[in-house]
């Protein structure tokens, strides 16, 4: 297994992985911005394949066996200081997702890890994990960032044995295809920056 940089070529498949990650969240929000005959994964694979934005390839890194995609992490340092004075203009199910990013600024922040199922218990996203801080460490970031959903059981047992603690909580709005209730947790991890 290698990791390398995403490229466009992998906008639909970062797309249809950060849909996974993301609890369904994404493709909502992609389907309120489709126009005409475009599913939402069009509209998510448009947005993957930009230049810049939290949502671009350009922030994704592949883990690839014999060019067979296997999974993708998406990171990139939060702004320092995390400006929110636009909230109310972003949709109501994002902002508690903004609020808790606001809560780590500065922070080299996981927007999103996904492995495909048939690569799942296989060491994939540890490895994402580990290439994602090894970049922290390289941008001379002291903490490591993440949020997740207080009912994903499996993904916050991953992310403890990464070495990640929960450190704040807001309630999920409710969003239509949305698999948990609950809250998302604010999960953060300190570093040795290099």
């Amino acid at each position: 297994m290698n990791i390398r940089d995403a490229t466009k070529a992998y906008a639909r498949d970062l797309a249809y992985l950060i849909n996974l990650a993301g609890e369904g969240l994404p493709e909502y929000l992609w389907g309120q911005m489709a126009k005409g005959n475009e599913t939402p994964m069009d509209v998510g694979e448009q947005r993957a394949a930009r230049e810049e934005g939290g949502f671009s390839y350009r922030h994704a890194k592949v883990c690839l066996q014999k060019k067979k995609l296997l999974g993708m992490i998406l990171d990139y340092r939060l702004p320092a200081p995390y400006d929110l004075d636009d909230l109310d203009d972003c949709p109501r199910v994002v902002q508690p997702l903004l609020r808790l990013e606001a809560q780590a600024p500065g922070s080299w922040y996981i927007n999103a890890i996904a492995t495909y199922k048939a690569a799942r218990r296989r060491g994939v996203a540890s490895l994402l994990m580990a290439q994602a801080e090894a970049s922290a460490i390289a941008a001379g970031c002291t903490e490591m960032s993440l949020i997740v959903a207080s009912e994903n059981h499996v993904a916050r047992t991953f992310y403890e044995h990464q070495g990640f603690r929960e450190t704040a909580s807001l309630p999920i709005e409710p969003y239509p295809g949305g698999k948990h209730g609950g809250d998302w947790l604010l999960m953060t991890k300190r570093i040795d920056a290099a």
